[in-house]
């Protein structure tokens, strides 16, 4: 038993992950198994492969596993695994004084009572929990009902709190998210794919808040677009949280304590 649960422990999400490199800038030195030579795009890399970037060059380094790309945030001598934690706490980093400086544009608004965030005019009534005007099967929550929607089945989105969409890059098959929230107070939001291999994982390190009564375009998350059909899932909520918190929605006899708001995105 111990064992099998050291094996399990060894199996995360990154030891499934397959690195590319996705794009370079500069003459970049790869030094793979101790033989150095240059870098060239699409070339696979291990985890410990070391990257000599010189200065003014970059690594974009694609997960093939999430499709999500990590750019180098320095030059120097780094290890592909250094580069990538690197690039998640500079995005981890960036969304939280995103959010910091987000959260006292509302309370600067919500002070001077002149329009803004705060601006009268829309009236939504919302309900407590994970709800929705979807009918849903008895011992189905409505999480657990987006996920389990087939490709045939009809889904509207006009009632949904929060909507997203991809943002394309014009340079390259890269997206950004951007989340539209119309309520009048900021949301936490992250996303899911709708048909995860496993289970369910968050797309960000880092909860991004989404604006008020606006559109949030996400640009320190990056990812490549699928070849095929895909679904996102985009979960909203005014408290910060995890990707258990995500996991116990899809318990029909969960009850949260925060409201929480989702939409589905099928392309």
């Amino acid at each position: 038993m111990m064992l099998l649960t050291i094996v399990m422990l060894l199996i995360t999400p990154d030891a499934r992950a397959v690195y590319k490199i996705y794009r370079l800038q500069g003459d970049v030195t790869l030094t793979h198994e101790g033989q150095p030579h240059k870098a060239q795009r699409r070339e696979s890399l291990s985890p410990n492969d070391l990257l000599l970037i010189p200065v003014g060059g970059k690594v974009e380094i694609l997960d093939s596993d999430s499709r999500r790309i990590y750019t180098s945030t320095r030059s120097g001598k780094i290890t592909v695994r250094s580069l990538i934690d690197d690039a998640k706490k500079d995005a981890s980093s960036l969304t939280r004084k995103t959010n910091e400086k987000v959260l006292a544009a509302v309370v600067s608004n919500a002070s001077s009572q002149t329009g803004g965030f705060q601006s009268s005019g829309l009236s939504i009534h919302e309900t407590n929990g994970p709800s929705s005007g979807i009918v849903l099967p008895a011992g189905m929550s409505l999480l657990g009902y987006l996920m389990a929607l087939s490709t045939g089945e009809a889904y509207d989105d006009t009632n949904d709190i929060v909507l997203m969409r991809r943002d394309y890059s014009e340079s390259d098959d890269t997206f950004n998210f951007a989340v539209f929230n119309t309520l009048t107070r900021p949301l936490y939001v992250n996303i899911i794919d709708q048909c995860p291999d496993g289970e369910p994982r968050l797309y960000f390190e880092e909860n991004p808040i989404a604006k008020p009564r606006s559109e949030t375009l996400i640009p320190e998350y990056r990812y490549l677009l699928p070849i095929d059909q895909t679904g996102y899932i985009v979960i909203a909520s005014d408290k910060n949280f995890t990707i258990e918190d995500v996991k116990r929605l899809l318990d029909s006899d969960y009850t949260p304590d925060a409201d929480f708001f989702f939409s589905l995105l099928r392309i």
